[in-house]
């Protein structure tokens, strides 16, 4: 199930656990996506492993598979959709902190806030 996250505490966790809440992050949010939007895509484990070892190639599949899953899920629930991929791979090259937080962002969109 999707949850919504708050952004602010996502980069303050980065920065206080030198990125191993990223890593976190990533796979469980890859795994929520891929289970709500069923679009091909790569797996959270894969995602992962590529994360750790070459960063923003893993952020560009990760931006690539997000994609296709929110957009899924967007048009399961008779929303417009947006292709972002082209925006996912330039932040992945050059921001890659960017990609999941764009992620979230929309997943935001489509989660109410808890409580």
């Amino acid at each position: 199930m999707l949850k919504n996250r708050n952004m602010a505490l996502f980069i303050v966790l980065m920065l206080v656990t030198c990125g191993l809440y990223g890593l976190y992050w990533l796979y469980v949010t890859t795994g929520e996506l891929e289970e709500q939007g069923q679009a091909g895509g790569q797996s959270a484990m894969v995602i992962l492993l590529i994360t750790l070892f070459l960063p923003w190639v893993g952020y560009l599949l990760f931006g690539i598979s997000a994609n296709d899953n929110l957009n899924s899920i967007k048009s399961k629930r008779g929303m417009e959709t947006a292709d972002n991929k082209v925006l996912y791979i330039i932040l992945a090259i050059c921001v890659p902190i960017a990609v999941p937080i764009l992620v979230q962002n929309e997943i935001n969109k489509l989660v109410p806030a808890e409580g």
